[in-house]
Formats: structure tokens, C-alpha cells, sequence
């Protein structure tokens, strides 16, 4: 999933239905976040929608 989170370039795009979200307060409705390892914060991979839709990497998408 493309993503950015440098100071003024932040934004997140779902690999499945290419929703776009532009700043850091759109990223936590549209897709949420997920906590790697040591503690490092990032967008979710696929959009909140896509997720409750159960899409799949490499199939048509459900949304």
C-alpha cells in the first residue's frame, strides 16, 4: 500500500479500491492504523471498507 507520512506529504491509498486519504485526521476514519514492531505506527494497508468487505489481494474488489 503506497503511503507517506513525512510532514506535509502525508496520505495512504487502498492497493484494492484506490481511496485516497490525504492528511494524518483522514487516514484514522478511512483506514485506521496498525502498530508494527518497536512500537512504529502506519495506515492500515487496505481502507476500513475493503477490510469489512473481506477483499483479497489479486481479486476483483468487493467494494
Amino acid at each position: 500500500m503506497p503511503y507517506s507520512l513525512s510532514k506535509g506529504s502525508e496520505y495512504a491509498e487502498c492497493p484494492c479500491c484506490g481511496k485516497r486519504a490525504d492528511s494524518l485526521s483522514e487516514i484514522e476514519p478511512k483506514f485506521g492504523w496498525r502498530t508494527m514492531e518497536k512500537g512504529v505506527t502506519i495506515p492500515q494497508s487496505y481502507c476500513r471498507s475493503c477490510r469489512t468487505a473481506h477483499c483479497e489481494a489479486g481479486k476483483p474488489c468487493k467494494v
